[in-house]
This record gives C-alpha cells, structure tokens and sequence, in this order.
C-alpha cells in the first residue's frame, strides 16, 4: 500500500480512508489556516487542494455571504467534497469545485480576495510556477494562507521538514509576495508552519534600463 501517494493523490478506498484520516486529524490546523485568511463577509475565496472538504466546510462558516471555489488533483476528492459543501446553507452560490492544480488556475486575473491552503503547497510544482500562478488570481491586496505540517509529505517522499519556512518565504518573496509572516505552531503530535502574505497593491514600476 503506497500510502506516501495517497497522500498527494487519495484514490480508491485506500484513499478515501486517508482523506477521512486528513479530516480527524488535521482539524485545529486547517482552522488555524482559515483564522490566518481572516475572511471577510462578501468575499470570493479558493482553497488549494481541499481534501474531503473540511476547509471548505471551515471557511463557510468563517463570515457571512462567502463565494467559495477549491481545485484538488484528486477525482476522489472532488467527488467526497460536493457532498460535503451540498449540505452548506450560509453562501450566496454554490462552492466551485474544479480537479485541478496551483500550476494551472481555471480563473481569469485577480479573482479572489483570499486564498489558502494546509498541507497542499509542499506538493505544488514546480513551487515558483504554481505561486506565480496563485498571485495572478489574487487581487491586487489579496491575501494567501498557507499551512504545512513537519511531516507533510513531498513529491519525492520526504517530508517538508523543520525548515521548510527557509523553502517557502523566498519563494513567496521571488514570486512577488509581500508582507510575508511565518511561524511554527504546536499540533497534538507534531508542528505545523503557518504562513501569510499578500500580493501588493501597487505593483512595481520597471526600471528604465540605462544606457
């Protein structure tokens, strides 16, 4: 049982019991994500790799009047998360779901006010690419949260590990994030990195190349 890649790709029955076993357990953390997002009544958000839907199910209730859209690589998952956001009553339009990946965004520019994401973006590749592709469909101001547990697994079957803030705020900063924040946070068993930043308002100005 490959269960490494059923993590980053939950499929069959083995994979539906992992995403249940993602739902149980990483409750507090994906509520520490959403809390990072601070969503505001009326806002249009995405969440990355949503799993079984439990961050959807968060954010619903996070503020009144919510338009919420999630993209997840997994068919298994997308499938275990409309039948979750069905049963939510407080959004003005039903969640968008899409099979998809942070690499390739199936939005126009500057979509959403917020974006987040827990334990998905140490799976992101390649990293550069997909974060460069979150800040086009964040609004100028936009805000991302991002959430990473020390044992999250990666695409080569490691794991993101104690340092993996050192990885992901120069990669923020390079694919023009600002005000970027992190800090590690206990879980019931392990840490978990919080990450925030925003795409600035005011892009910057080219520099006329001098001669």
């Amino acid at each position: 049982m490959d269960l490494t890649g059923q993590f980053a790709l939950p499929r069959g029955i083995t994979g539906a019991l992992v995403g249940a076993l993602m739902a149980r357990r990483h409750g507090g953390q994906i509520g520490g994500c959403v809390a990072d997002l601070a969503p505001r009544a009326g806002e249009h958000l995405l969440e990355i790799g949503f799993g079984p839907g439990t961050g959807l199910v968060t954010l619903a209730a996070s503020a009144a009047g919510l338009r919420l859209a999630g993209v997840d690589p997994s068919p298994l998952m997308v499938t275990t998360a409309a039948r979750q956001v069905r049963r939510l009553r407080a959004l003005v339009a039903p969640v968008e779901l899409r099979q998809a990946t942070a690499e390739a965004l199936p939005w126009p520019d500057g979509t959403f006010d917020g974006v987040c994401a827990t334990n998905s973006v140490q799976l992101w590749q390649p990293l550069d690419a997909s974060l460069a592709e979150v800040r086009r469909v964040l609004r100028p101001g936009g805000r991302l949260a991002l959430s990473v547990l020390e044992e999250a697994v990666l695409p080569d079957g490691g794991s993101a590990g104690p340092h993996y803030d050192a990885v992901l705020l120069p990669a923020l900063a390079a694919a023009g994030f600002t005000e970027a924040r992190s800090e590690w946070r206990p879980t019931r068993r392990s840490r978990a990195l919080h990450v925030h930043a925003r795409r600035a308002n005011v892009e910057p100005t080219p520099t006329a190349a001098s001669g």
